[in-house]
This record gives C-alpha cells, sequence and structure tokens, in this order.
C-alpha cells in the first residue's frame, strides 16, 4: 500500500521529469487519470486507476499496474507495451 498523497506527489514528478523514466514520451497519446486523488496526466486515449497503480505504470511496473487499470486505452497500451517478468 502506498499513501495517495506520496503517490500523487510521486506520479506527479515522475511524470515531469525525463529521466530516467521518460514517462511522457513513452506513454505518449494516453490520458492517464486517478481515480482517488486529483492527478491527471497526458492527453489521447484515457485511462484510469487508483493513483499507486498509475504510479507503477509510469516507473515501467507495467506488468503489476496494468491488471489494475481501466478505460478505453488500456488495450491499446496494453498491446503497446512489453512487459518482462
Amino acid at each position: 500500500e502506498m499513501p495517495t498523497d506520496a503517490a500523487r506527489a510521486g506520479a506527479e514528478r515522475v511524470w515531469t521529469m525525463g529521466w530516467p523514466f521518460w514517462a511522457k514520451h513513452r506513454l505518449k497519446g494516453f490520458r492517464f487519470t486517478a481515480t482517488d486523488v486529483d492527478w491527471a496526466g497526458g492527453t489521447g486515449r484515457e485511462v484510469t486507476g487508483p493513483v499507486d497503480a498509475l504510479l507503477l505504470l509510469l516507473t515501467g511496473r507495467s506488468a503489476v499496474a496494468l491488471p489494475r487499470l481501466s478505460g478505453p486505452g488500456v488495450d491499446e497500451l496494453s498491446g503497446r507495451l512489453t512487459v518482462t517478468r
């Protein structure tokens, strides 16, 4: 479990920072919206979920995050990402 305030701050930082995650570039074409706090980033196909799942996605933990996300962009996002374990 992650405190939502910390996860929101982390998501904002990762979304705007570039290196090492390049989330804004890597996940271009999607709009990410948290369902439990006031946070959103990007433009395009909607992907929603709890902010901690979005933070995991932004930092490259797609295998853990994707099952917790929903919205019209999830299938396209899943197809784009290569999930490695």
